[in-house]
C-alpha cells in the first residue's frame, strides 16, 4: 500500500475554499474532488427540491466524496479533496479511511471573519452564476453566524497532518507563490 498525499482543503462555505483548490489542482495537474460538483450533477440528473432535498443531497455527496477518495488512494498519486470538512462528523471517516489507506493529509484550511462570509454568501447567491440547486434563503446575520460559522470546526484532526491556516479574507493579498512552495 502507498503512502501518498491528499490535499484537503476545508473551511466554512465561502471562504475561498474552490478558489484556492481549482488553483492548486491547475498549478500542480492534479485531480480535484469537490462536493458541490457532485451535488450539481445529482441536481442536474435527479432534480432541484426543497430544503429537505438539498439536505438528502448532500448526503449522498458526501458518500460520493469518501468513495471517490479511496478509488484515487489506490492510484497512489496526489491529489485534492475539498469541502467544509468539520470535526465532529468527517474526521471519524477520514480516520477510517486511514486505517485502510496509507496516506499523508496535508489539511488547508481557509477562514475570515463571520461578516466577510455572510456579504460573499449574499453576494454569490445574488450573482446568477452559482448553481439554482444551492440557493436558499439566507437568514439574518446572527442566525447565519450560530448556524454556519465557527471556524475552528472546519480542521480535523487526523493524526500526522500538515496543517495550513490561510486567511481568506482577501484574495487580492493572498501570496499563492507561498501557498504553493
Amino acid at each position: 500500500m502507498f503512502e501518498e498525499l491528499m490535499i484537503i482543503v476545508t473551511g466554512a462555505p465561502g471562504t475561498g475554499k474552490t478558489t484556492l483548490s481549482r488553483k492548486l489542482a491547475k498549478r500542480f495537474n492534479l485531480p480535484l474532488i469537490r462536493r458541490d460538483d457532485i451535488k450539481e450533477l445529482l441536481f442536474d440528473n435527479i432534480g432541484i427540491g426543497d430544503r429537505e432535498w438539498s439536505m438528502k443531497l448532500g448526503r449522498t455527496r458526501y458518500k460520493l466524496v469518501h468513495y471517490f477518495i479511496k478509488k484515487l488512494l489506490l492510484t497512489g498519486k496526489p491529489f485534492i479533496v475539498e469541502s467544509n470538512f468539520d470535526d465532529e462528523n468527517s474526521t471519524k471517516i477520514f480516520l477510517d479511511i486511514k486505517s485502510k489507506h496509507k496516506f499523508k493529509a496535508l489539511q488547508i484550511h481557509c477562514f475570515t471573519e463571520a461578516k466577510v462570509l455572510y456579504e460573499r454568501y449574499k453576494k454569490r447567491d445574488a450573482s446568477g452564476e452559482r448553481h439554482q440547486g444551492h440557493i436558499h434563503l439566507l437568514p439574518e446575520f446572527e442566525v447565519y453566524k450560530e448556524r454556519v460559522f465557527d471556524s475552528k470546526s472546519y480542521k480535523m484532526s487526523i493524526q500526522d497532518s500538515i496543517y495550513i491556516d490561510i486567511d481568506t479574507t482577501n484574495f487580492e493579498l493572498m501570496n499563492m507563490e507561498e501557498i504553493y512552495d
